[in-house]
């Protein structure tokens, strides 16, 4: 077990002592004066053939009302009336309840050399039956302790889900970040990834879904919850600030590869993006055709394990719990003790750990804490 540092309780009192107001939930840029609590939009209102951060018409992703600026994404105090689509979706699990299922030992893992971001391993797959929990698959990836693994309710309908496996490319190493100043969300279009490289290796998860692909290439799921454990190694080679810092500081998550900003969702090249796994979400999201910003998220990550968030009532939404053995889509958080991150999502992807390099992590302040950390730490 890791220490928790002595700070952490007067760093978290003058964090709760600050103002948390509650944010406005920003309006897309097609209607600019919409007020999102008419519902949840899935699709974009916008060509991405045509409108994408590759060609002539990306100033449309230089608005961050187009998704939530900073100000907005975290510091939300739950209110039915203006946001009542964050409660939208919930699901009741039995974490225990794995029928059986172990996870899968990973041998194949792709060299994705300088930029093979579509280049995987052998997939590793699990056949269910429509009764059957999707808790229980996963993959040890050889690479240490690294895993991931999914927990969540049943099926509905037969499926066949698989998990492949690369190693993170040069260009999404440390040393190939952008420079923080060149711009807002500190991403240039011949780079994969911002200012943030990834820990440890990337897993594409196909086979969970229950619609058809949308046209940026997502593919709606039911919830589940998915954690990924990452070595010391792997975090330290990103020359990060201590991972108790980087939880607190909402600049260690779980990543999703939004692959439909450059216009194509089918592969993925320089012009996509890794940003927070949430904005991957269909149920208890605004009115965020873009999802292309990197860490931005809604509410505040949760300094917590996995297992004491599903047995919690605890949420990301200041103001707005859930009862013991729920999940809420859009809930995430970590923790540092046993080197672990998660997120709470409804579609396929393929997801990696983020952290922030130390150089940027502390920018914004300690504006995410949550004091149920120190009451329910292992």
């Amino acid at each position: 077990m890791k220490n928790i540092p002595q700070t952490l309780p007067y760093i978290l009192f003058i964090a709760l002592s600050g103002s948390l107001k509650a944010g406005l939930i920003l309006p897309t840029q097609a209607n600019p004066n919409a007020q999102l609590n008419a519902g949840i939009k899935t699709e974009a209102d916008f060509d991405w053939n045509t409108t994408n951060l590759v060609n002539e018409n990306s100033n449309y992703f230089n608005n961050n009302s187009n998704f939530f600026d900073s100000d907005v994404r975290r510091k939300i105090n739950y209110n039915a009336s203006e946001n009542a689509f964050l409660n939208a979706k919930k699901l009741t699990i039995n974490r225990h309840d794995k029928g059986g299922k172990s996870r899968k030992q990973i041998s194949d893992i792709k060299n994705a050399g300088a930029r093979g971001y579509n280049d995987f391993g052998q997939a590793q797959s699990y056949s269910l039956g429509a009764t059957d929990t999707v808790s229980g698959m996963g993959a040890d990836t050889g690479n240490g302790n690294e895993k991931f693994e999914i927990f969540g309710g049943t099926t509905g309908s037969a499926m066949n889900v698989s998990m492949a496996f690369r190693t993170k490319s040069d260009a999404e190493s440390y040393g190939n970040q952008t420079n923080p100043t060149s711009g807002n969300d500190h991403y240039t279009n011949d780079k994969l990834i911002g200012h943030s490289p990834l820990v440890g290796n990337v897993m594409r998860l196909h086979g969970m879904g229950i619609q058809e692909a949308t046209a940026d290439g997502r593919v709606k799921t039911n919830p589940f919850a998915l954690v990924s454990t990452y070595t010391d190694e792997d975090f330290k080679a990103t020359f990060s600030l201590p991972e108790i810092d980087e939880l607190l500081n909402g600049c260690l998550f779980l990543g999703w590869l939004n692959t439909s900003l450059d216009g194509d969702p089918t592969t993925v090249s320089d012009g996509d993006r890794w940003v927070h796994a949430v904005q991957g979400n269909y149920d208890n999201m605004p009115d965020n055709p873009n999802r292309h910003d990197m860490y931005k998220a809604i509410g505040n990550p949760l300094a917590m394990s996995l297992e004491d968030y599903i047995d919690g009532t605890t949420t990301s939404i200041e103001g707005l719990s859930k009862a013991s053995g729920e999940i809420r889509v859009g809930d995430h958080g970590g923790w540092a003790a046993n080197n672990t991150v998660w997120a709470v999502i409804d579609h396929n992807s393929d997801f990696a750990v983020i952290p922030e390099p130390s150089t940027y992590a502390l920018i914004g302040g300690i504006i995410c804490l949550i004091s149920v950390a120190l009451r329910r730490r292992k």
